[in-house]
């Protein structure tokens, strides 16, 4: 089975990127489903259970703190043909997850290609070309207070992510 850690948008997130999406870029063939847009943290790749056993355990032993990641900017990658929403400002509480994920998941055994971190939610696959600059700029504020196990499931109607476990993501304490 194949997973990922990530990060879940509420509903009128999903709603609002999809709503932009339709309204300030050109129509594609390939247009990832609103249900769909998520923010990866770490990929894992094909997991054995013993590894997701010892993952999932570091991470309930762990506290991370939420953060606000503001999308503002529309990207390409030609390579994958993917055409992608992203933040210009990645919080450094986002940053830092995402160093300890990929920390607890090399622990356990996985193997991760080393690549700098892109926060960004999927559009559009297999988009051929770069398309035209947005009508108007992406402006969006999110909220992220749980980290989630994703599994990636292939299926006839395309590739489902479920949920297969939720981890709360805590506020800043903040000294008196």
């Amino acid at each position: 089975m194949r997973y990922f850690l990530g990060f879940d948008l509420d509903a009128k997130s999903k709603i609002a990127l999809d709503d932009w999406r339709n309204k300030a870029l050109p129509r594609f063939e390939r247009c990832v489903p609103a249900k769909n847009f998520h923010i990866t943290s770490v990929f894992l790749g094909k997991v054995r259970e013993q590894q997701l056993d010892h993952l999932c355990c570091a991470i309930q032993e762990s506290q991370f703190q939420n953060f606000n990641l503001q999308i503002d900017t529309l990207g390409y990658w030609s390579k994958p043909k993917i055409l992608w929403l992203g933040s210009t400002q990645i919080p450094e509480h986002m940053l830092q997850t995402t160093k300890r994920l990929t920390e607890y998941a090399q622990q356990a055994g996985l193997n991760l290609p080393i690549r700098e971190y892109i926060p960004h939610i999927t559009l559009v696959r297999n988009a051929k070309n770069n398309p035209p600059a947005p009508l108007y700029e992406p402006d969006f504020e999110l909220k992220i207070d749980q980290l989630h196990l994703f599994e990636s499931v292939s299926g006839k109607n395309g590739v489902q992510y479920p949920i297969r476990q939720t981890w709360p993501l805590h506020r800043p304490i903040r000294p008196r």
